[in-house]
């Protein structure tokens, strides 16, 4: 006999996990089942992610994502119990390109409207404040102080043991195989125990639910087909290098980004470095194999910008899976599908704004009425033909 739910959720990443601990906030008679994969939660891309969170997007409806996810950031440790050690470091947007320099000023003109506290530096200002820095090639900056970080495994771990408490059920090592539907509208989904040693697959087992949520972050559009949609999202890989700490770079520096190469660097708690960013041109996949035949391009800009990182130690390469649509910006809402809802497609940005989807989800499911509209986001704008503009970097 078939296991019952009311809301079944695919992936139990920091967005799956924050969207059932809003609908059970929310509505604690409701009977959540996630369903995980992995072996364990948050092992996906919630584990590869390096926990920036900014305000500095060209797009509105991410900086309203932001600023709906902010102040969950800054009182997640006391209201969730458990650490995240947030930080407010800032991020440093840099170019030496004039269009994208014009794009750096009207993002301040954004945030200044909205009374988000950011401004343009000249190349002078960046040396005078970070002379790792090189600046000989560029127009200038943009720097916002509130941009922050927090660790992802506290944020995910936070969110999991919340929704613990309030009864959600987590099945881990546990593949969704099918989804079933009746008349257009989803009825649950098959799944299988994945083998372990001693411990045969439970082949076919069926949970049904009238609500099913996809956010099984990169294979979010493999789970939609089983729905039978096909979502315009695509996986892409990103490599991230791990360094050991440099005296010449401060451990408490913003998230520095050079937008003309896609170059990042940030500093750990402890003071190592994550660098990456410079593979902005590899194709869909969720292969997550080192490429190590993307080192020399990414050595080149990283000491072209920040010289001081020829004397680096990389102890260490992964790769991460991110998500992108065709128009930069996520897909979260109900689909054609009555009941089938999808969160993902963020391109990155889901783990910082991981607190505002969960939010917007559970009003969507429980018909209330979300802190923002979401129909930029809804899945179903992707039935317009002429929405086929390319995903912006910022």
């Amino acid at each position: 006999m078939a296991r019952q739910a009311d809301v079944i959720i695919i992936g139990a990443g920091v967005i799956g996990l924050s969207t059932a601990y809003h609908l059970a906030r929310q509505n604690n008679n409701l009977r959540i089942i996630i369903v995980e994969k992995e072996k364990f939660h948050g092992a996906g891309s919630t584990a590869q992610c390096t926990g920036g969170i900014r305000h500095q997007f060209t797009n509105p409806v991410n900086v309203q994502l932001t600023k709906i996810s902010y102040p969950w950031f800054l009182r997640f440790a006391a209201d969730m119990e458990y650490p995240i050690y947030f930080r407010k470091r800032g991020y440093l947007l840099v170019t030496g390109r004039a269009a994208r320099w014009q794009e750096l000023q009207d993002i301040i003109k954004q945030l200044n409207h909205l009374d988000i506290p950011a401004r343009l530096l000249a190349p002078e200002e960046i040396t005078a404040s970070y002379p790792f820095v090189l600046t000989g090639d560029l127009l200038g900056g943009s720097y916002c102080p509130l941009d922050a970080y927090a660790d992802p495994y506290g944020v995910m771990e936070g969110y999991y043991r919340q929704c613990r408490k309030l009864g959600v059920q987590v099945l881990c090592d546990t593949e969704v195989t099918g989804i079933n539907t009746s008349d257009s509208a989803v009825t649950g989904v098959v799944c299988r125990q994945n083998s372990q040693p001693g411990n045969p697959a439970a082949v076919g087992e069926t949970l049904d639910a009238p609500v099913v949520i996809n956010a099984a972050g990169p294979h979010l559009h493999l789970l939609a087909r089983m729905a039978g949609l096909t979502l315009p999202a695509a996986p892409y890989r990103r490599q991230v290098y791990v360094c050991a700490p440099i005296p010449a770079i401060p451990a408490g520096i913003p998230l520095l980004v050079d937008m003309d190469t896609g170059f990042y660097i940030h500093a750990e708690k402890n003071g190592i470095l994550l660098l990456g960013g410079t593979d902005r041109d590899s194709s869909p996949g969720l292969e997550t194999t080192v490429d190590r035949s993307r080192l020399p391009g990414f050595i080149e800009a990283a000491t072209g910008r920040v010289p001081a990182l020829e004397e680096a130690q990389i102890t260490r390469i992964y790769t991460g899976i991110r998500s992108l649509t065709p128009d930069g910006l996520g897909i979260l809402g109900e689909t054609g599908v009555k009941g089938f809802y999808c969160a993902g497609g963020f391109g990155g940005n889901g783990f910082m704004h991981a607190p505002a989807i969960g939010q917007i989800m559970s009003c969507l499911v429980l018909r209330k009425q979300p802190p923002l509209d979401p129909a930029p986001l809804s899945p179903e704008r992707f039935n317009n033909a002429s929405n086929n503009a390319e995903g912006a970097l910022f």
